[in-house]
Parts: structure tokens; sequence; C-alpha cells
């Protein structure tokens, strides 16, 4: 069984996280070293590093991990290139696909708050496969009914949806960008959404709701049959 720590929306450098009194270099490090002690090799990261400034700081601690890594819409590709050592199969976008564990895992790119065409295109393609689907990307995939939801969604995620949903096996999406624990299952595809390292959102309320109390991520425990999955939450 391989165990991944997915951890994502860290923002680090970013001057309005220091406002709601979020230390997000202090939270990394806690988060890293819970990782680390629990013997955990393998990390991937959701996306929304934050700050160009902090790249080399933030790279420069997971090198000692497995590392992995999805462009989320605070992140710059081409700064981000520079550091990420991993093989891009778009140009202009970072995306890539490997099998591993008796899966197809699928790295996307919604830095632009959208998919592009040629990613699609190279997506409807990865998925053309008899193994099981593990897909890491940003947004989600699948609507969650909050306010963030309906403010900041991926463009283009019905396209995503239908693609997913024509694969004849069962499809697991992990990602972030709301910053909130959700589960939700639709036909083939299962979604977990990750809370987030920095500061959380409140799920059900009227408008978007900010909440500096928690942070933490998600351990995910994968075999050839089955996925589990655990949250680790962390008082700030």
């Amino acid at each position: 069984m391989r165990t991944i720590a997915h951890i994502t929306d860290i923002h680090l450098d970013e001057g309005l996280l220091e406002d709601l009194g979020v230390n997000t270099e202090r939270n990394w490090r806690r988060i890293l070293k819970d990782v680390a002690a629990r013997g955990i090799h393998d990390v991937v990261f959701g996306g929304d590093i934050g700050a160009p400034t902090s790249y080399s700081w933030f790279f420069n601690t997971v090198k000692h991990f497995s590392f992995r890594y999805v462009v989320g819409n605070h992140d710059d590709v081409d700064d981000a290139e520079r550091y990420f050592d991993g093989h891009s199969d778009g140009n202009e976008e970072l995306y890539y696909a490997l099998e591993e564990d008796g899966y197809k895992q699928v790295f996307m790119d919604t830095s632009s708050e959208h998919v592009s065409d040629a990613q699609l295109q190279w997506l409807t393609q990865q998925i053309n496969t008899d193994r099981p689907i593990l897909l890491y990307i940003h947004h989600p995939v699948l609507g969650i009914d909050t306010p963030i939801d309906r403010k900041y969604p991926l463009h283009g995620r019905d396209q995503v949806k239908k693609a997913l949903l024509s694969n004849l096996g069962p499809v697991t999406i992990f990602c972030g960008h709301y910053h909130m624990d959700d589960m939700q299952q639709v036909g083939n595809i299962t979604q977990y959404v990750t809370p987030a390292a920095s500061y959380q959102i409140a799920k059900e309320a009227g408008g978007i709701e900010k909440d500096n109390g928690k942070f933490g991520y998600r351990i995910v425990r994968i075999d050839e049959k089955n996925i589990q999955t655990e949250l680790v939450m962390f008082d700030a």
C-alpha cells in the first residue's frame, strides 16, 4: 500500500494572510514535520504555493520527499517550472500523467481557472485506459453548494466531468481551492476536496467567510483494490 500526503493551498508570502493572522510558513513546517513523523515519503501538492518570492524556499522544504505538484490559480507556471523537476505534456501549461500502483495518475493545470482545448483533448486521451483513474487537480470538478463555488468555479469543468463520466472505470479526484473538506460521488466519480494548509472557508454561509483557526491536509492510502483517506487537522 502506498501512502500519500495530499496538501494544498498554503499561500506563502501573501500579505492578505498576514492580515488574517495566518502564519503560513509555520503551518507548512508543522505539516511537513507531521508527514515525516508518520513515515510518509510521497507528497502531492494541490496548488496555490503563493507568491513567486516563496518558491525557492518552498521547493527546498520538499526536496527530501517524493514530490509531485499541480498548479493553482495563485501560482505562476513559468516560475514554478524553474523549480519543479517534472515533465510536462503541455507547451504553456504544466500537466502530465503516469502509471503507478495499478492506477493511471493524471495531474492537471488549472492556473488560468479554465481548461484549455488542448488540455481537454489530452485528458480524453489519457483516460482511455482500463486502469482506474486518479486525478489531481486544483479546482473541484464536481460543483458544491457553497458561496466560493458560485463565485470562483473552474470554467469548463462540465466538459471535464463529461469526459470522466464517459470512462467505464472508477475515477477518484483529489483537489483543493475551496479551503474546506468535502466528499461526493456522481456516477463513477468520487471527489475529495482537501482542507487548506493555510485557513478554511465556511461551507454553509451567506458569503465567503474565512476561518483562520484550523489548517491541515489529507492522507491518502492506495492499493490495487481501494483508496482510503484520513484528514489531519491542526489548531492554528
